[in-house]
């Protein structure tokens, strides 16, 4: 009994080390991301290797406005913060990667705000809302998408 369960065991792993080329990608969402916005713009985004967003890059044109925006010095955790009572949580409810993060103030403005969720390890997709821009008005639902390079 112990050989066939080394032997499924042996056939798991080879399965898992990917094509004849070499390794596919671990699941780690550690790099450098970008992509775009629905308006065309630059969206860009750093995961160190704790899973934490650390600097956020994002374009806008909206109602005869165009600019940048970056924001450094982040600790913005991707992993869910689920507790399950009783312990432990299901796999689904701590395995997917999101994350938000508002800058300014929503109510009074002007704000910009961003919630992205991770498809899988190499793509992400969300929304952005541009709030009260200073003679531009707002841009809110605004789509993006990224890919880790």
């Amino acid at each position: 009994m112990r050989t066939g369960l080394s032997v499924v065991a042996l056939c798991v792993a080879v399965s898992s080390c990917g094509s004849p080329s070499g390794p596919s990608r671990s699941d780690s969402y550690e790099g450098q991301w970008s992509g775009t916005t629905a308006q065309g713009k630059t969206v860009a985004f750093t995961i160190s290797a704790d899973e934490k967003v650390t600097t956020i890059t994002l374009g806008h044109e909206f109602n005869g406005c165009s600019g940048s925006q970056t924001f450094p010095g982040l600790d913005l955790s991707i992993a869910p913060r689920v507790e399950c009572i009783p312990a432990p949580c299901p796999g689904m409810l701590t395995s997917y990667r999101a994350f938000g993060y508002l800058s300014g103030n929503p109510i009074e403005g002007p704000s910009t705000s961003l919630n992205g969720l991770f498809t899988s390890s190499e793509r992400a997709e969300g929304t952005i809302n541009f709030h009260d821009f200073p003679g531009c008005g707002s841009a809110t639902g605004v789509m993006w998408s990224a890919t880790r390079r």
